[in-house]
């Protein structure tokens, strides 16, 4: 995942704490990031679904879900935030709907990836 630009360093320091502080923290931790980003896309998509955006409340769900994408390590897809800030800034519509689906996109290819690498670190237990 590092080599495909999707996590960085702080991903590696994260995975290297499961084995110092117990091995089912790296699990846990994935498990949470997933399921805390999947609920709040959907809170996001809820609120772009209205006829008025609350373009402030859009904002606090999407800094949310670049703050754990940034402590996780997950590089690309706070990039991908970091565009839809922009978008949410610019009061676009159109360039808000174009950056949650790239954000979701890059949450779906980096969730596939966590799960595999979960796979594994099971079958390795």
């Amino acid at each position: 995942m590092k080599q495909e630009g999707m996590v960085d360093d702080q991903f590696s320091l994260v995975y290297s704490l499961k084995t110092s502080i117990e091995d089912h923290f790296f699990i846990e931790i994935i498990s949470e990031f997933c399921s805390c980003a999947r609920e709040d896309f959907k809170l996001l998509t809820q609120i772009m679904n209205e006829e008025v955006w609350n373009y402030d409340l859009m904002k606090e769900y999407v800094y949310k879900v670049k703050g754990s994408s940034s402590s996780f390590g997950a590089c690309k897809m706070a990039a991908a935030l970091t565009a839809f800030e922009r978008a949410i800034d610019s009061a676009s519509k159109q360039e808000c709907l174009k950056a949650l689906k790239q954000t979701q996109r890059e949450f779906n290819a980096l969730q596939e990836k966590l799960h595999a690498c979960l796979q594994m670190q099971l079958l390795s237990d």
